[in-house]
């Protein structure tokens, strides 16, 4: 069996840390940058750097930003009585995207999944339960994959939301397939799924 040189071993587990990538496609992807310019695989190497240099995370919604606040609660034109609820930062940006809804988010860092040791103490659920406590909000909309984990967290959530009387708790309607991801959801059906939003 042959053995590739450390520096490729090494990139080639790495690779192998991302979703989806298995040692065959990390190999693929390795020998693909061998291909590189020297100065591409410069401008990716400092592309990796500049993740751990520039990026941070909002304190006050979680999402991953380069300042801190981030530009979406800096920004004063924004609802301030309405929180998005969701589970990672792509969500956030799928949203977002949509152009119609002009609130807060929270990001909570994950969905329930005990299986793989995702508990509510792992979650940003405290910060949720100071932000509710500390500031007026009308509408939580929960934003979460129709699948088992995210109705796992939204069913959670509703509990956990419970004492926050005043605040009406929504979903995302049901215009999404099931089984779908909110990262890959088109634009169209995501802005109608927002617009048909239930109150749980």
């Amino acid at each position: 069996m042959i053995k590739f040189p450390r520096p490729i071993r090494n990139l080639i587990d790495q690779f192998s840390k991302l979703p989806g990538i298995g040692p065959k496609t990390a190999e693929r992807l390795v020998f693909n940058l061998l291909k590189w310019k020297h100065t591409d695989k410069a401008d990716f190497a400092n592309a990796l750097n500049e993740l751990n240099d520039s990026i941070t995370q909002c304190s006050t919604c979680q999402n991953i930003s380069e300042k801190d606040p981030c530009f979406i609660c800096s920004d004063k034109n924004r609802d301030k009585t309405k929180l998005c609820v969701v589970a990672e930062s792509h969500d956030l940006a799928a949203i977002e995207n949509t152009g119609d809804y002009n609130g807060h988010y929270h990001v909570l860092g994950g969905v329930l999944d005990p299986l793989h040791g995702i508990t509510p103490d792992v979650l940003n659920t405290n910060e949720l339960v100071a932000k509710l406590q500390k500031n007026i909000i009308t509408e939580i909309l929960l934003a979460f994959n129709p699948d088992m984990e995210g109705e796992a967290t939204m069913i959670y959530l509703k509990n956990l939301l419970e004492p926050f009387k005043k605040s009406k708790v929504t979903r995302l309607a049901r215009g999404m397939p099931v089984g779908s991801d909110l990262e890959y959801t088109d634009e169209v059906t995501l802005s109608s799924a927002i617009q048909n939003r239930k109150e749980l």
